[in-house]
C-alpha cells in the first residue's frame, strides 16, 4: 500500500502541480454536481440521465475552476498544505456557489428552470469536502497513514522537548520522504504537558523518569530538540541515555530565536558532539533586529575563509543581504566558500576578493569598488605560539590590517564596521593578545570623529575553530593517544562557532560608535575535562585506553583567560549574552595613526626583548608570560612619533 502511494505522489510531482490540481478539481467538481443530485432523488435514474444537467455541469465547473484559481488554490504545497489553504478552499466554495445562485436564480435561462436550490448546498459542501480531500490527501497520508507501516525497520525513538521546536521536528519528521525515525513520545519538564498529545504523540513524562521510559519503550535513539538547551543539559541526558544503554544521541544545530522566524527539521538534526557537552550555551537572539540591521545591505566579511568567518557568512546570507564580498588571502577555501554560498543561497549575489589585509592601495581599491554598508573583520593571525615566533606578522596583519579596513571604511562612508576581537586580547601575555588589544584601540579610536559605526565583538574560544584545540585532539585520539595538555588546571571560555556569530550579529545591530562588547561564555571549562568527555564520547576510558600527558604552558599562554580587563567594567545590555565594557574612547584618529606608524617601522632585525618593549609601551597591561627580565615599556627607538596611550589608560584606570 505504501508503495502505490509512493508511486502516484512521485507522478504527480513530476508533473506540473497547478495542472495536476486543476485535473482533480474537474474531478471533484463533476462528482460533488452528480452526487448532489443523486442525495436529493435518492439516486433515480430519471433525473440523474436529464439532458440538461449534461449542459449544466460545465457551467458549474468553469466558474468554480475560476473561482478556485482566484483564491490560489492552485498554487499551494500539497506537501505542506495547511489550515490556511482548507479555509481558502471553503471560501473558494461559498463564493462559487453564491454566483452559481444568482446566475440560476437571477438570469431567465430555460436551462435552469426548476433546478432546486437544496441541490445547490448540497453541491457546496460536497465540493468542499472532496476538493479539500484531495489537497489534504499527501499531507494525511505522509502525517497520518504511513506512520503505522514498516515501523520496525525504524529507530524507535524519543524526543526530548515538547515546545515549539519539538513539535516542528515531529511535523517534519512525519513528512519526510526517507523515514529513518520512528516517533515513540516525547519527554518535556513542564507539567502542563504531561500526557498531552503532540501530533497523534503522547508526552510519556520528564527528564527525570527518563531512564525508565528508555527501557520501557525499547528507544534506539533520542533526539534532543530543546533550542534553549545549555552544556549541563545535554551533559546530562547524554549521561543518562549512556547509562541505559543508547549511544545514539542527536541535537538540533538551531539558535533559539524569540521572534519565531527560524523554522527546525530533519536538516537540523546531527550526532552529539563534544561542543555539545562543553561549548553550547543557551542562546536566545531576535533575527528581526538583525534582518533590520543586513536586510538589503552590501556586506563584506574578511577572514571569510576561516571558521569564523566563514560562519559570519552563512548567517549572513539568511538575512537576505543585496550582495556580500568574502575576502581572504587562502584562496582554496575562499573558492570553495563562494561554491558554497552561491548554491545554498542562489538569491544571494557574492563576490569573491582574494587580498592581503596589510596592502593599503588593494584594500582601498576594494572598498571602492563593492561600497560595502556593513564589515565584519575577522581576518586575524590568532595562534599564539607561532606570533611568538613572528611577531612582525602579528603587526603586519592584526595592527596594520586592521588600521587600512578601519581607515577605508571611515574614507568610503561605511555605515558599520565590526572588529571580531578575542578575550586574550585582556592582560594579554603574549603578543598575539597584545596585538589584538592595539587593534580594539584601533577600530574603537577610529570613530571618534567618523560617521560610521565602530565596534568590537570581544569573545573566547570557540569550539572546533581553526587553531583550537580540538582539531588536535581529535587527530591525537585517531591515532590511539597519548592526548597531550599543557596543565591540568588550565581552563578556558568555550562557546560554539553558530551561537557566537549569532550573538556577534545581535550585538552589532545595537551598538553605538566605539562599543566593545563582551559575550557571556558560561563557566571556564577546564581542558583536562573536555579531554575526558572527549574519550568518553568515543566510548573509551580515560588513562585506560587513551593516555594522557601534561606538557608544560607554552609561550605566550596563561592558565586562566578574563574578558574584562581590570579599569573597564560592564554595562548589561537588552540581551542577557551582551554585555557593553565602560571603557570610553579617549583617543582619536590622528593618535592611532602614529601608533601603527611606530609599529611598521618594526622588522625582522628587532630582537624579541625590542618587541615586547614596544607592545608594552603601547598595551600596558601587557604582560609577557616568559620573560625573565621584564622590559620597560620604552619607545623603539630615538626617531619615533612619541604617542602616550600608558598616560590615557591610567586616567581611565
Amino acid at each position: 500500500m505504501s508503495n502505490i502511494y509512493q508511486k502516484l505522489f512521485s507522478v504527480i510531482n513530476r508533473n506540473s502541480r497547478k495542472t495536476t490540481f486543476i485535473m482533480f478539481d474537474i474531478i471533484a467538481f463533476a462528482t460533488s454536481f452528480f452526487l448532489a443530485f443523486g442525495i436529493k432523488f435518492e439516486y433515480n435514474s430519471h433525473y440523474l440521465l436529464n439532458d440538461n444537467l449534461l449542459l449544466i455541469l460545465p457551467v458549474f465547473i468553469a466558474l468554480k475552476l475560476l473561482v478556485f484559481n482566484r483564491f490560489k488554490v492552485y498554487d499551494i504545497s500539497w506537501r505542506f498544505v495547511s489550515i490556511q489553504d482548507l479555509a481558502n478552499v471553503a471560501k473558494a466554495s461559498f463564493l462559487s456557489t453564491a454566483l452559481l445562485f444568482v446566475i440560476i436564480y437571477g438570469v431567465n435561462l430555460n436551462v435552469f428552470d426548476g433546478f432546486p436550490k437544496s441541490v445547490l448546498w448540497i453541491d457546496t459542501l460536497l465540493t468542499f469536502l472532496i476538493a479539500s480531500g484531495i489537497k489534504f490527501s499527501k499531507r494525511i497520508y505522509m502525517e497520518v497513514m504511513r506512520q503505522s507501516i514498516g515501523v520496525s525497520d525504524l529507530k524507535r525513538t524519543l524526543i526530548i522537548g515538547a515546545g515549539s521546536g519539538g513539535e516542528q521536528l515531529l511535523r517534519d519528521l512525519n513528512r519526510s520522504y526517507t523515514r529513518k525515525f520512528y516517533t515513540v513520545g516525547l519527554i518535556d519538564d513542564d507539567p502542563n504537558k504531561q500526557n498531552i498529545y503532540i501530533q497523534g504523540v503522547r508526552v510519556l513524562g520528564t527528564t527525570g523518569m527518563l531512564a525508565e521510559i528508555i527501557k520501557e519503550n525499547k528507544i534506539d535513539c533520542i533526539l534532543i530538540s530543546v533550542l534553549s538547551a545549555d552544556r549541563q543539559f545535554h551533559r546530562k541526558i547524554f549521561q543518562i541515555a549512556r547509562d541505559a544503554g543508547v549511544n545514539d544521541v542527536k541535537v538540533i544545530s538551531s539558535i533559539n530565536d524569540v521572534s519565531d522566524t527560524v523554522k527546525i527539521g530533519i536538516k537540523d538534526i546531527r550526532n552529539i558532539d563534544l561542543s555539545d557537552l562543553i561549548g553550547r550555551q543557551a542562546v536566545s537572539i531576535n533575527t528581526k533586529v538583525i534582518s533590520s540591521y543586513l536586510n538589503n545591505k552590501r556586506i563584506l566579511i574578511t577572514g571569510a575563509a576561516g571558521s569564523i568567518g566563514s560562519e559570519i557568512a552563512k548567517q549572513v546570507a539568511f538575512y537576505n543581504p543585496s550582495e556580500i564580498a568574502i575576502l581572504d588571502i587562502n584562496e582554496s577555501d575562499l573558492s570553495d566558500l563562494e561554491i558554497k554560498l552561491k548554491r545554498e543561497y542562489e538569491y544571494c549575489q557574492v563576490k569573491m576578493y582574494l587580498c592581503d589585509i596589510s596592502s593599503k592601495n588593494k584594500v582601498d581599491k576594494i572598498f571602492d569598488e563593492f561600497r560595502p554598508d556593513v564589515v565584519f573583520h575577522a581576518a586575524a593571525f590568532k595562534h599564539v605560539p607561532v606570533m611568538e615566533k613572528f611577531p612582525e606578522e602579528a603587526v603586519r596583519v592584526n595592527i596594520l590590517g586592521t588600521h587600512n579596513l578601519a581607515t577605508a571604511a571611515d574614507f568610503f562612508g561605511v555605515e558599520s564596521f565590526v572588529l571580531i576581537s578575542t578575550d586574550k586580547a585582556v592582560n594579554p601575555t603574549g603578543i598575539m593578545g597584545a596585538s589584538k588589544r592595539v587593534a580594539e584601540y584601533i577600530v574603537t579610536g577610529a570613530g571618534k570623529n567618523s560617521s560610521s559605526n565602530f565596534v568590537a565583538v570581544r569573545f573566547g574560544n570557540v569550539i572546533g575553530s581553526r587553531g583550537s584545540v580540538l582539531p588536535i585532539f581529535m587527530d591525537q585520539l585517531k591515532n590511539g593517544g597519548p592526548i597531550t595538555v599543557t596543565h591540568p588546571d588550565m581552563k578556558r571560555y568555550f562557546m560554539m562557532i553558530p551561537e557566537a556569530v549569532a550573538l556577534v550579529l545581535q550585538a552589532a545591530a545595537t551598538g553605538r560608535n566605539g562599543d566593545i562588547f563582551l559575550l557571556d561564555m558560561g563557566e571556564p571549562i577546564k581542558i583536562i575535562d573536555l579531554v575526558k568527555d572527549l574519550i568518553l564520547l568515543h566510548n573509551l576510558v580515560p588513562d585506560k585506553d587513551i593516555k594522557i600527558e601534561y606538557t608544560g604552558i607554552r609561550e605566550g599562554e596563561k592558565l586562566f583567560e578574563e574578558v574584562l580587563t581590570a579599569e573597564e567594567g560592564v554595562i548589561a545590555t537588552s540581551h542577557e549574552k551582551i554585555f557593553r565594557s565602560k571603557m570610553s574612547c579617549l583617543y582619536d584618529q590622528n593618535s592611532i595613526n602614529q601608533m601603527v606608524e611606530e609599529f611598521v617601522r618594526m622588522d625582522v632585525n628587532h630582537t624579541k626583548k625590542e618587541w615586547l618593549a614596544i607592545f608594552k609601551y603601547y598595551v600596558p597591561a601587557f604582560n609577557p608570560s616568559f620573560e625573565t627580565e621584564h622590559p620597560e615599556p620604552v619607545k623603539p627607538d630615538s626617531n619615533s612619533l612619541y604617542f602616550p596611550l600608558n598616560e590615557i589608560e591610567n586616567e581611565i584606570s
